[in-house]
């Protein structure tokens, strides 16, 4: 089941295409955030106060496991093996929903690798694309190191703040 989706992964990777650019923070209008289930709890308020500053922000996430997660914000999707086809790649209608999200930035998020995530994130048009340390740096335009030393939240924060300090002409 992995080769399949690692095909696809490894064809999207060959033909991914975006305009690079930086974007000042607040020219940042519509968010797509992928994030590892396990840092849900800090996610939902990283996602709250970008609401809050007038983001529109969607974040995703993939769990293999089906669980119940109380008070989940309407803008947090969680991806689970139901929408997957047999071969492990995300079903035509969940892509569908994922691409409805149109977004200007790319907040990746993710510490630990995911197939699914990655095949969403080289789905995804933004044009400006920002995470955490990762193997293929052409695909960012800012990336911050992250380690075992501080928490994600730690991270995001840093991350935030960076973007933040950004000005462009």
């Amino acid at each position: 089941m992995n080769i399949f989706i690692k095909y696809q992964i490894n064809k999207l990777t060959k033909t991914f295409v975006r305009e690079k650019s930086f974007r000042e923070y607040k020219d940042v209008h519509k968010v797509m955030l992928l994030f590892d289930i396990e840092d849900l709890a800090q996610v939902m308020p990283l996602v709250d106060s970008m609401l809050a500053e007038g983001k529109h922000v969607t974040a995703y996430s993939f769990e293999l496991k089906k669980t119940v997660h109380p008070q989940l914000s309407e803008n947090i999707k969680i991806l689970g093996k139901e929408h997957l086809d047999f071969w492990g790649v995300p079903k035509t209608d969940a892509l569908s929903a994922f691409k409805k999200h149109t977004a200007d930035t790319l907040m990746d998020l993710t510490g630990k690798p995911s197939l699914v995530l990655q095949y969403l994130f080289l789905n995804c048009r933004a044009d400006f694309s920002v995470g955490f340390n990762r193997g293929n740096l052409s695909f960012y335009d800012m990336l911050i190191e992250r380690n075992e030393e501080h928490d994600f939240s730690f991270f995001a924060d840093q991350l935030l703040f960076y973007m933040k300090s950004i000005h462009s002409k």
